[in-house]
């Protein structure tokens, strides 16, 4: 039978060395069948010339789209979430359209795949005939040494981000003494309150998956896209595209899975995390 396509889902701005590693995670991808790495460039020519200079290979495709800005965000402020979040919603989106893949995948320009992480992924979502699944990951600085820290990544306050630490340890998700972390989705309860990670309470269902660790059949994102707006409430909440689109999800009763495989290298220092203070990325 014929491997399905996926479609991998880069949306990037003005960090071309950093775009580089994670190209290149998908070029190593182990996965046999055709892979198409569709790299969204929020209007920056410089960063469309590192996009353009990805490596292929047979059996996996590049394709550049650079998404102009409208001029009310041409010379915004940088790093306010309130702009961001709904933007990254639109070109995420923008995406998975010009995508001509079966199934999506998401990598943001920051991260990296283990070489099996396309093809674990797809074996999940086939063995358990859904088409919506996730990986784990592992948590990395970005001077690429393992982050230990026994404190929630997205939380600023040091008293909360090592109370929601523990929660998540109880629950399974944070593997205590090691960097792995294992996104889980739990079902909630009817009228139940959807809390992000950067919020939760310790009787609070799961709800956490990270926008690198999706693979999602394509049909089904364009029939429920990323929400592209916010509200307050949920900009209070760290609420980032990633948790709007599992919440929609949800909301419409997309059965999804597990891997259970951290096959995401996830580097601290993005939006949801750009509070803490790391030492230079790595080339």
């Amino acid at each position: 039978m014929p491997q399905e396509s996926i479609g991998v889902v880069t949306v990037t701005r003005g960090r071309p060395h950093i775009l580089r590693r994670a190209m290149l995670s998908v070029y190593r991808q182990d996965y046999a069948g055709p892979v198409e790495h569709v790299i969204v460039v929020d209007d920056d020519a410089e960063t469309v010339a590192a996009a353009s200079a990805a490596l292929s290979r047979p059996g996996l495709g590049v394709v550049v789209q650079q998404v102009p800005r409208p001029a009310a965000e041409v010379n915004e402020p940088p790093g306010d979430q309130r702009r961001i979040y709904p933007r990254l919603s639109r070109l995420f989106n923008a995406g998975v359209r010009a995508s001509s893949a079966d199934w999506i995948a998401f990598l943001d320009d920051d991260n990296e795949y283990e070489p099996n992480h396309l093809s674990s992924l797809m074996e999940c979502a086939r063995a358990n005939g859904v088409q919506v699944a996730h990986s784990g990951r592992t948590m990395w600085r970005p001077d690429g040494t393992p982050y230990l820290d026994e404190a929630w990544h997205t939380v600023r306050d040091p008293q909360e981000a090592s109370r929601i630490y523990r929660v998540m340890c109880d629950k399974g998700v944070r593997v205590h003494g090691t960097n792995i972390l294992l996104d889980r989705a739990d079902p909630a309860r009817p009228g139940a309150k959807f809390s992000t990670s950067s919020v939760m309470q310790a009787d609070d269902p799961v709800s956490l998956v990270d926008q690198s660790v999706w693979l999602v059949r394509r049909e089904v994102l364009l029939r429920l896209p990323i929400p592209e707006t916010f509200t307050e409430e949920e900009h209070a909440a760290n609420t980032g595209p990633d948790d709007k689109l599992l919440k929609t999800l949800m909301d419409n009763g997309v059965p999804m899975v597990s891997s259970r495989l951290p096959t995401v290298r996830y580097y601290l220092g993005g939006v949801s995390n750009s509070h803490r203070t790391y030492e230079t990325v790595r080339a």
